[in-house]
């Protein structure tokens, strides 16, 4: 899909897919972002960390998150106005990520409606999976999006 150009709603469908990465995790990454948003020793230390359940140091799964979101944004269809989130459902970190790992994303459009109260509006469901360099999922979740729907001519 065009990534120069805005898209709407009816240029989606239902199993559409999506997919971008990779993005390298370093561990100067993954000490930074903890100091600042999830302060534990498994995600600042890497000494302390071999103490933890983890016995490394791991990344916060927000940073994931987060990194997710860096690659949903990239390789998307660029929506008009952009997409606006309106919840994540089931979100879980299946595997811990580590330093090294490259992540990989794949998105897949579940749903696709019109909003019921807002007809300049879709709502899109979609299921986001990020994989480490082994294929491994680190994140799966589902979101519920606002995207833009093409408006009527006169």
């Amino acid at each position: 899909m065009d990534q120069t150009k805005d898209h709407y709603m009816e240029d989606l469908q239902v199993g559409q897919r999506f997919s971008g990465g990779p993005v390298e995790v370093t561990a100067e990454e993954i000490i930074a972002y903890a100091k600042k948003y999830d302060p534990q020793d498994f995600h600042t230390d890497p000494e302390k960390a071999k103490k933890t359940v983890f016995g490394e140091l791991v990344a916060s799964g927000w940073h994931t998150a987060s990194l997710t979101m860096r690659m949903v944004v990239e390789c998307s269809p660029k929506m008009k106005g952009g997409m606006i989130g309106r919840s994540v459902e089931r979100m879980s970190w299946p595997k811990p990520v580590k330093p090294g790992d490259k992540l990989y994303f794949e998105g897949e459009i579940l749903d696709l409606r019109a909003s019921n109260s807002n007809p300049e509006r879709g709502i899109m469901r979609v299921k986001n999976t990020t994989y480490n360099q082994n294929r491994e999922p680190v994140l799966e979740m589902e979101t519920i999006v606002f995207v833009p729907r093409r408006p009527k001519t006169a």
